[in-house]
């Protein structure tokens, strides 16, 4: 008898053990995760057609456990958002006053097809409060806000045309092969710009899904996620999303979208927004 009751004294010291270090590796959970999906930066125009665009994530984190079912998480995160501009028979006019009435001009200009493409990256900084249940296989949501710090921002475009004349009452006659004067037709090859001009975005985030155990110390978390931009991020209204090539001998993309919409900006507002499935793959301590 005596010997029995050492036996299971033994057995509860062991499993007293045991259940403090399954305890403590579960108190801690460092992570590294990837994602994608929608994540791209919502505007209206004042003229012409926005287009969503495809982006993705990469980042690690750590997540402290203070209840069994209760964590917050946070970390860094490398994120991609891009968006497009589309201007289809895009044209416009302006008038042009000379140094007498006889030189006073009509400005056209034109083009079929113009397509440019904006990507931004952001360092971002989650601040997530997490809730999971089950044994077999746990379900879990994550709720909270992420800071979005802008790294770096581009515009890009394809090959394009801009077909430009004038038009001088004086004289009855209209101009449109005078390319020393700024009347013709115009070939922009592939182009690329800078954007920076953004403020830091705040974001309310969400997330929900499966956590896997696949090993005694490892966990993978498989779910989807939203993230919701809060704030305008556009820094200034003095240089727009419509960049085009800039040539000293070429007519100025830009300068046509300024004086098509007379002036306004050509995006009102800009937010980030993102949702997607991610993967997230755990180290518990």
């Amino acid at each position: 008898m005596k010997r029995i009751i050492i036996l299971l004294a033994a057995a509860l010291i062991a499993t007293g053990s045991i259940t403090a270090q399954v305890f403590k590796r579960q108190k801690h959970e460092l992570s590294v995760h990837a994602g994608g999906g929608l994540s791209t930066l919502q505007y209206d125009m004042s003229t012409g057609k926005h287009n969503n665009g495809v982006g993705f994530h990469i980042g690690g984190g750590y997540t402290y456990l203070f209840m069994p079912d209760w964590g917050f998480r946070t970390g860094l995160e490398i994120a991609l958002f891009r968006s497009g501009t589309s201007l289809k028979d895009f044209v416009g006019q302006y008038e042009v006053p000379g140094a007498s009435s006889r030189d006073n001009y009509t400005y056209y200009y034109a083009t079929d097809r113009y397509n440019e493409t904006q990507q931004v990256w952001f360092l971002n900084v989650p601040l997530m409060l997490q809730y999971q249940t089950g044994r077999t296989y746990k379900k879990y949501f994550a709720v909270g806000a992420k800071v979005g710090l802008p790294l770096k921002g581009t515009a890009s475009t394809k090959k394009y045309e801009i077909a430009t004349k004038g038009y001088f009452p004086e004289e009855g006659r209209t101009y449109d092969d005078l390319p020393q004067f700024g009347f013709g037709t115009y070939e922009y090859l592939k182009h690329s710009s800078n954007l920076d001009n953004f403020k830091i975005a705040f974001m309310l985030s969400a997330e929900a899904g499966i956590k896997w155990k696949v090993a005694a110390n490892n966990d993978v978390y498989t779910g989807a996620f939203i993230d919701y931009g809060l704030n305008n991020i556009q820094g200034t209204n003095d240089k727009t999303f419509v960049q085009g090539a800039i040539s000293e001998d070429k007519p100025a993309m830009s300068s046509f979208m300024e004086s098509n919409i007379n002036g306004a900006p050509v995006t009102q507002k800009i937010n980030p927004f993102a949702v997607g499935v991610r993967v997230r793959f755990t180290f518990l301590q």
